[in-house]
Protein backbone atom coordinates (compact mmCIF):
# COMPACT_ATOMS: atom_id res chain seq x y z
CA UNK A 1 0.00 0.00 0.00
CA UNK A 2 1.46 3.37 -0.96
CA UNK A 3 1.88 5.87 1.83
CA UNK A 4 0.84 9.26 0.46
CA UNK A 5 -0.19 12.78 1.52
CA UNK A 6 2.23 12.70 4.44
CA UNK A 7 0.84 9.53 6.05
CA UNK A 8 3.77 7.62 7.54
CA UNK A 9 4.36 4.07 8.70
CA UNK A 10 4.06 5.45 12.23
CA UNK A 11 0.51 6.56 11.39
CA UNK A 12 -0.30 3.12 10.00
CA UNK A 13 0.57 1.57 13.39
CA UNK A 14 -0.97 4.45 15.33
CA UNK A 15 2.21 5.48 17.17
CA UNK A 16 4.22 8.69 17.37
CA UNK A 17 7.54 9.09 15.56
CA UNK A 18 9.32 9.05 18.92
CA UNK A 19 7.89 5.67 19.94
CA UNK A 20 10.35 3.17 21.38
CA UNK A 21 10.79 -0.38 20.07
CA UNK A 22 8.44 -1.90 22.68
CA UNK A 23 5.65 0.55 21.84
CA UNK A 24 6.01 -0.19 18.13
CA UNK A 25 5.93 -3.95 18.78
CA UNK A 26 2.82 -3.62 20.96
CA UNK A 27 1.05 -1.42 18.39
CA UNK A 28 1.81 -3.94 15.63
CA UNK A 29 0.46 -6.78 17.76
CA UNK A 30 -2.66 -4.74 18.57
CA UNK A 31 -3.33 -4.04 14.90
CA UNK A 32 -3.01 -7.73 14.05
CA UNK A 33 -5.24 -8.78 16.95
CA UNK A 34 -8.03 -6.57 15.54
CA UNK A 35 -7.64 -8.24 12.14
CA UNK A 36 -7.57 -11.89 13.24
CA UNK A 37 -9.80 -14.30 11.28
CA UNK A 38 -12.05 -15.11 14.25
CA UNK A 39 -13.20 -11.48 14.42
CA UNK A 40 -13.67 -11.28 10.66
CA UNK A 41 -15.79 -14.41 10.23
CA UNK A 42 -19.09 -13.49 8.64
CA UNK A 43 -17.94 -9.97 7.74
CA UNK A 44 -18.92 -8.64 4.29
CA UNK A 45 -16.34 -9.01 1.51
CA UNK A 46 -15.34 -5.29 1.50
CA UNK A 47 -14.42 -5.64 5.19
CA UNK A 48 -12.35 -8.78 4.54
CA UNK A 49 -10.60 -7.06 1.62
CA UNK A 50 -9.89 -3.95 3.74
CA UNK A 51 -8.57 -6.17 6.56
CA UNK A 52 -6.17 -7.87 4.14
CA UNK A 53 -4.88 -4.47 3.02
CA UNK A 54 -4.56 -3.29 6.61
CA UNK A 55 -2.68 -6.46 7.58
CA UNK A 56 -0.24 -5.98 4.66
CA UNK A 57 0.27 -2.30 5.59
CA UNK A 58 0.86 -3.12 9.26
CA UNK A 59 3.37 -5.79 8.29
CA UNK A 60 5.20 -3.39 5.94
CA UNK A 61 5.30 -0.76 8.72
CA UNK A 62 6.65 -3.38 11.15
CA UNK A 63 9.40 -4.43 8.72
CA UNK A 64 10.60 -0.83 8.46
CA UNK A 65 10.12 0.38 12.04
CA UNK A 66 11.32 -2.73 13.89
CA UNK A 67 14.76 -2.62 12.27
CA UNK A 68 16.86 0.28 13.68
CA UNK A 69 18.84 0.80 10.45
CA UNK A 70 15.79 0.70 8.19
CA UNK A 71 13.92 2.99 10.58
CA UNK A 72 16.74 5.52 10.63
CA UNK A 73 16.91 5.50 6.81
CA UNK A 74 13.13 5.82 6.57
CA UNK A 75 13.03 8.72 9.04
CA UNK A 76 15.65 10.55 7.00
CA UNK A 77 13.89 9.95 3.66
CA UNK A 78 10.44 10.82 5.04
CA UNK A 79 11.69 13.88 6.93
CA UNK A 80 10.53 12.47 10.26
CA UNK A 81 12.16 14.11 13.27
CA UNK A 82 12.28 12.13 16.51
CA UNK A 83 12.94 13.45 19.99
CA UNK A 84 13.20 17.11 20.94
CA UNK A 85 10.75 19.70 19.79
CA UNK A 86 11.54 23.17 18.55
CA UNK A 87 15.13 23.44 17.37
CA UNK A 88 17.55 25.83 19.03
CA UNK A 89 16.02 25.89 22.49
CA UNK A 90 17.50 24.00 25.43
CA UNK A 91 13.98 23.34 26.71
CA UNK A 92 13.09 21.61 23.45
CA UNK A 93 16.16 19.51 22.76
CA UNK A 94 18.45 22.19 21.35
CA UNK A 95 21.92 23.15 22.53
CA UNK A 96 22.00 25.12 25.75
CA UNK A 97 25.48 26.56 25.16
CA UNK A 98 24.31 29.29 22.81
CA UNK A 99 21.61 30.32 25.27
CA UNK A 100 23.99 30.69 28.19
CA UNK A 101 27.02 32.29 26.58
CA UNK A 102 25.41 35.28 24.89
CA UNK A 103 25.37 36.11 21.18
CA UNK A 104 27.82 34.13 19.09
CA UNK A 105 30.22 35.88 16.70
CA UNK A 106 28.41 37.16 13.61
CA UNK A 107 25.11 37.47 15.51
CA UNK A 108 24.26 40.86 13.99
CA UNK A 109 24.89 39.62 10.45
CA UNK A 110 22.63 36.62 11.01
CA UNK A 111 19.91 38.86 12.44
CA UNK A 112 20.14 41.18 9.42
CA UNK A 113 19.97 38.19 7.08
CA UNK A 114 16.88 36.87 8.90
CA UNK A 115 15.21 40.29 8.62
CA UNK A 116 15.91 40.39 4.87
CA UNK A 117 14.48 36.89 4.44
CA UNK A 118 11.33 37.92 6.30
CA UNK A 119 11.01 41.06 4.19
CA UNK A 120 11.38 38.97 1.04
CA UNK A 121 8.63 36.62 2.22
CA UNK A 122 6.32 39.54 3.02
CA UNK A 123 6.82 41.20 -0.35
CA UNK A 124 6.73 38.05 -2.47
CA UNK A 125 3.62 37.43 -4.58
CA UNK A 126 0.91 35.39 -2.90
CA UNK A 127 1.03 31.66 -3.61
CA UNK A 128 -1.34 30.33 -6.24
CA UNK A 129 -4.77 29.35 -4.98
CA UNK A 130 -5.16 25.63 -4.32
CA UNK A 131 -6.78 23.69 -7.15
CA UNK A 132 -10.57 23.66 -7.13
CA UNK A 133 -10.70 19.93 -7.76
CA UNK A 134 -8.77 17.24 -5.91
CA UNK A 135 -8.19 13.53 -6.42
CA UNK A 136 -9.96 11.29 -3.91
CA UNK A 137 -7.38 9.17 -2.05
CA UNK A 138 -7.84 5.45 -1.46
CA UNK A 139 -8.47 5.08 2.28
CA UNK A 140 -9.78 1.50 2.26
CA UNK A 141 -7.74 -0.63 4.66
CA UNK A 142 -6.65 2.31 6.82
CA UNK A 143 -7.64 2.57 10.43
CA UNK A 144 -9.78 5.60 11.26
CA UNK A 145 -7.19 8.08 12.58
CA UNK A 146 -4.78 7.87 9.62
CA UNK A 147 -7.81 7.94 7.30
CA UNK A 148 -9.05 11.15 8.95
CA UNK A 149 -5.60 12.74 8.64
CA UNK A 150 -5.26 11.72 5.00
CA UNK A 151 -8.72 13.05 4.07
CA UNK A 152 -7.96 16.37 5.78
CA UNK A 153 -4.63 16.70 3.95
CA UNK A 154 -6.38 15.94 0.66
CA UNK A 155 -8.70 18.93 1.23
CA UNK A 156 -11.89 16.93 1.77
CA UNK A 157 -14.47 16.63 4.54
CA UNK A 158 -15.25 13.30 6.17
CA UNK A 159 -18.58 11.59 6.87
CA UNK A 160 -18.56 8.30 8.77
CA UNK A 161 -21.01 5.41 8.57
CA UNK A 162 -20.45 2.79 11.26
CA UNK A 163 -21.08 -0.76 10.02
CA UNK A 164 -21.04 -2.60 13.36
CA UNK A 165 -24.11 -2.12 15.58
CA UNK A 166 -22.42 -3.28 18.82
CA UNK A 167 -18.69 -2.63 18.29
CA UNK A 168 -15.71 -3.32 20.51
CA UNK A 169 -14.27 -0.01 21.78
CA UNK A 170 -11.27 -0.05 19.42
CA UNK A 171 -10.23 2.05 16.45
CA UNK A 172 -12.33 1.21 13.41
CA UNK A 173 -11.14 0.02 9.99
CA UNK A 174 -12.26 1.76 6.79
CA UNK A 175 -13.95 -0.91 4.67
CA UNK A 176 -15.29 1.18 1.79
CA UNK A 177 -15.68 4.74 0.58
CA UNK A 178 -17.69 6.99 -1.68
CA UNK A 179 -16.73 8.61 -4.06
CA UNK A 180 -14.37 5.99 -5.44
CA UNK A 181 -10.58 6.39 -5.17
CA UNK A 182 -9.13 8.38 -8.06
CA UNK A 183 -12.31 10.40 -8.64
CA UNK A 184 -11.87 14.14 -9.09
CA UNK A 185 -14.13 16.17 -6.82
CA UNK A 186 -14.43 19.75 -5.64
CA UNK A 187 -12.16 20.74 -2.76
CA UNK A 188 -14.04 20.39 0.55
CA UNK A 189 -16.40 17.79 -0.94
CA UNK A 190 -17.57 15.09 1.45
CA UNK A 191 -15.90 11.68 1.41
CA UNK A 192 -18.14 9.09 3.06
CA UNK A 193 -16.35 6.14 4.66
CA UNK A 194 -17.83 2.90 5.96
CA UNK A 195 -16.03 2.01 9.18
CA UNK A 196 -16.03 -1.51 10.61
CA UNK A 197 -15.24 -2.49 14.20
CA UNK A 198 -14.97 -6.01 15.53
CA UNK A 199 -18.35 -6.87 17.06
CA UNK A 200 -18.47 -7.02 20.84
CA UNK A 201 -20.16 -10.45 20.98
CA UNK A 202 -17.14 -12.17 19.36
Amino acid sequence: MAVTYGITWYDVLGVSAGADADTIRDAYAERLSQLRPALLSGAPSPVVSAANRARAAAHAAWLVLSDPERRQRYDKEAGVQRGGGLRGSAAFGGSSGALLSGPAPGYELREAGAALEALEAWTAPLPAAPPRRVVVPDVRGLFFRPCRDLVTMAGLRLAVVRLTPDPLPVEGLVADQSPDPGSRVRRQAVLTVLVWHPPRHK
